[in-house]
């Protein structure tokens, strides 16, 4: 199937989704000047983000190609629910609070798929909750992936060393675990 630009209504739902786990407004700034396209896959809708001046350029030759990656992939939607893409969480960190910093130790065993733990906090916002996305950084403040909180950060000091704080979603290990 070709490239698209996404349907406005559509596109609402999403930067919903993205704006309440990560800061009102983010969506655009993940925008910047580009706009948001689709593809369709199998079972899911892959979007992009890219110059608006391509637009015009692809739409003269989408039937001609199959398109497998165009422009930056913001992420996927599947059974309802939108997906960031690993590539756009690194510039995403750059302007959202939604994210937890962990120690050395942490940050690797996280590469490796696994989750976090309360003595591997080293900073977490006190106004996020329990279920809510966050990006996991390590201490240079670089993007490792993203988790799901399990506890309320307000919650954070009343909990034991070993007790689960965030589970992984997906990692910058990934890949290389699935591919590798």
């Amino acid at each position: 199937m070709g490239i698209e630009l996404v349907d406005p209504v559509d596109w609402d739902s999403i930067t919903e989704q993205i704006d309440i786990e990560f800061g009102e407004g983010t969506t655009k700034a993940l925008l910047g000047d580009r706009v948001p396209v689709k593809i369709a896959k199998e079972k899911s809708i892959i979007f992009y983000a890219i110059p608006m001046d391509w637009m015009t350029r692809l739409t003269e030759v989408s039937e001609e190609l199959d398109f497998q990656f165009i422009g930056k992939e913001l992420g996927t939607l599947e059974k309802g629910r939108f997906r960031l893409g690993l590539q756009v969480l690194s510039e995403l960190a750059k302007i959202t609070h939604s994210f937890i910093i962990v120690s050395k130790k942490a940050a690797e065993a996280f590469t490796y798929g696994r989750s976090i733990i309360r003595e591997s906090v080293l900073e977490l916002n006190p106004s996020l909750v329990r279920g809510q996305r966050v990006l996991v950084l390590n201490k240079n403040r670089e993007c490792l992936g993203m988790a799901s909180l399990s506890v309320d950060a307000a919650k954070l000091l009343r909990l034991g060393g070993d007790r689960l704080v965030a589970k992984n979603l997906v990692d910058v290990g990934w890949f290389l675990r699935r591919l590798g």
